[in-house]
Order: C-alpha cells, then structure tokens, then sequence
C-alpha cells in the first residue's frame, strides 16, 4: 500500500516567535515520525509531505507539495496527521482538482466540538464550523481516544443531528504512537537524591499552570523534593517566579528544551502530575510514564484510559497528599511507574498504533490493484 503522509506544521525555532501550539514543538514532530516509522515497518511506502517555514507560508508551500505528489504519484490511501495543519478541507479540494479518487484519511488532536479544549476556544473561537467541515471531508476520522470520539460526537449531535450521523461511521479511535527509540536513546540515569517532580504540560489556560505552582509550593515547604518545568512561559507566571525565587537550585527552568534534551530530563525525573481541565490523550503524561515516572491524574478527560485507578486523584487536596506519598515513599512510586510505564509502551508504542491505523487504511481502501496502484 502506498500511503501520502501529510505531515504537521511543526515550529521553526529560528522563526523567532513562540510557537503557535504546543503540538507544533512536540507530538507533531515526534508521534508523527513514530507513526511513519511504524507504518513503514509493516510494509507500507510512506511518502511524506511537509512544508517549510512560518506557519501561514508553511500552508501553502506544503499544499503545493500534495498537488505535485497527487499529480505525480499514484498513492492508494492519504494520511494526514492533523485536520487543522493544513485544513483537511483543503486537501479534499486539491484531490478534487486533479482527479484523485482515493480515501482521504485525517487525525483529529483536538476539537472546537470539546468544551473543555480552552485553546482552540480562545485562540480560534469562529472556527467551530471550519472544524466540522474538516471532519466531514475525510474518509475516516482518526482520535487519540475514545473518550474524544465520544466527546466531539455528543456535541456535535446536540448542535447538529445529522452531521452526528454523517461522523459517526467514520470515526475510529486509535491512539498516538510514542517515538520510543528516541526516547530510549535519550536514556539517563534517575537522578541521585531528592526526587525531581516535573511539569511538562503547555502554558495554557487548560493545564492550570498557576495551581499545579501553587501545589508545588507546597509540596517543596513540607518535603525536599524539586522542581523541573521543561516548558518556557511566553507572558511571566508569577507562581513559577515566586517558586523559582523562594527555592533557588531547586526549582530548574527547562524554557523549551529540545526534543533529546526534553526526553533525557524525563528519565532524570522521577514525579508528574496533571491539574488539566482538558486531556484528549495525554502524550506529556505518557511519555513521563515511558521514562518511568510515576503520574498523578485528574479523573478527567482520557487520562482513566492511560492509568489505573491508582494514578487518579479526586481534587487539589487528595493531589497533595499522593505527591507527599509518592516524593516519600520510594517503594509507593516505584510501584505504579512500573505499571505505568508497562502500560504506555505497550498500548502506544509505534508497532501497536501503527497495526492500527493499518487497519483503518485497509478499510478505507479495501480494493487493491495486482500491482498496487492507486486511484486516478
């Protein structure tokens, strides 16, 4: 099978400019390589197509790419791995124009049709529709979840009954792979003495930056532990700098480390937790769970689909009180990190997500010509 992979924007970091979207740095970059990766391993021809560039020249050069390789090539299925980079609408503009009549399959990482997606609400918030449209172009829609899948689906009947039933068969959850080769070779030893907690979630609105600061005051006032934040904060947060002041050589600023530098500071750490209002997978949390970290989640979102009811807490308090436990007791912690971390590997690694998405292009292109061909 020949598949058209079209590939995420992903942040320039010589743009200058902070980067648009926290995917742009991290899960584009990294899951999308896993998912090629995996998909070539299975004996599929991957070809890629990206673009180059900020972000609103990135969109045109990479849908002008896609045209020359429809136009070129005979790919049996399309692949995109976002439905907002490019819009999945335009694709299906693109394949209209030159004639190409093979399945269009996007993933969808986040959804207007989600209350609690706080960014795409405040960053896009007339593009509700515009995201619709692009479900309801492709084949088959990919989520990171089921918890999404049910999400998006629910909302989008109580606004629009038949477009529900126009999604609804084409929806197929399947996860996101984890780069776990990069991420093994990035392998660090934990780091001797206190334990380090981490916070590597994006300085959004959704993942309450400022109370997860709150908590870690705390948790550094009653026990030895530190403190690694690997995001940088484009506006001040007054809790990190309070923090940052009140405990100097515990508290370390990562400022966007890159990817290798990122993945090494997990292996060092030990602890991370989630105070998100919004989760439609957790890549941050899994990839802390695949570098043996112990996490501790909010009962929300997809996070029960990642963990065991040992790695939920109920509020801010009940929080507190696990980080205390788990930064205290290192046999506690050990113990749900390694069945976290068993857990991760094995539901996200690139070989299971990608037999996966295997699957759906299959059913999306059930035909195939002796000699492999796609359709014109």
């Amino acid at each position: 099978m020949r598949v058209l992979f079209v590939r995420p924007y992903t942040h320039d970091p010589t743009d200058g400019r902070p980067p648009s979207a926290s995917d742009s740095l991290g899960f584009n970059v990294t899951c999308a390589d896993a998912l090629a990766a995996g998909l070539t391993a299975r004996g599929l021809e991957v070809v890629s197509v990206s673009g180059r560039g900020r972000p609103t020249a990135w969109v045109g050069r990479c849908l002008a790419e896609f045209e020359q390789q429809l136009s070129t090539g005979s790919p049996d299925v399309v692949l995109a791995f976002h439905a907002f980079w490019p819009f999945t609408m335009d694709l299906r503009r693109i394949m209209d124009d030159v004639g190409y009549g093979g399945p269009l399959v996007t993933y969808t990482h986040g959804s207007h049709w989600d209350p609690t997606d706080l960014f795409r609400t405040e960053r896009y918030p007339r593009l509700a529709w515009a995201d619709l449209g692009n479900l309801l172009y492709a084949d088959r829609v990919l989520t990171v979840s089921a918890w999404m899948a049910d999400t998006i689906l629910a909302n989008i009947g109580a606004a629009s009954p038949s477009a529900a039933d126009a999604l609804a068969p084409r929806l197929r959850p399947v996860g996101l792979p984890l780069d776990l080769p990069r991420i093994d070779a990035a392998r660090q030893a934990e780091d001797s003495g206190p334990a380090t907690v981490v916070f590597n979630h994006a300085p959004v609105t959704a993942k309450r930056p400022e109370l997860f600061f709150e908590l870690a005051g705390e948790l550094l006032r009653q026990t030895d532990a530190r403190l690694l934040v690997t995001r940088r904060f484009p506006e001040p947060s007054r809790g990190l700098t309070r923090l940052a002041r009140a405990y100097p050589g515990r508290v370390t600023l990562g400022e966007d480390l890159p990817i290798d530098e990122y993945y090494a500071a997990l292996w060092r750490a030990r602890i991370q937790a989630s105070v998100a209002t919004h989760e439609s997978l957790g890549v941050a949390t899994l990839e802390a769970m695949a570098t043996s970290n112990c996490c501790l989640l909010p009962r929300i979102g997809a996070y029960p689909e990642i963990t065991d009811e040992d790695g939920l807490y109920d509020d801010g308090d009940d929080l507190l009180r696990r980080l205390i436990e788990v930064v205290r007791h290192e046999p506690t912690r050990r113990a749900l990190a390694d069945r976290q971390m068993t857990r991760a590997r094995a539901t996200y690694s690139p070989e299971r997500v990608a037999e996966t998405v295997h699957t759906v292009l299959l059913e999306a292109f059930p035909r195939r010509t002796a000699s492999g061909g796609g359709h014109r």
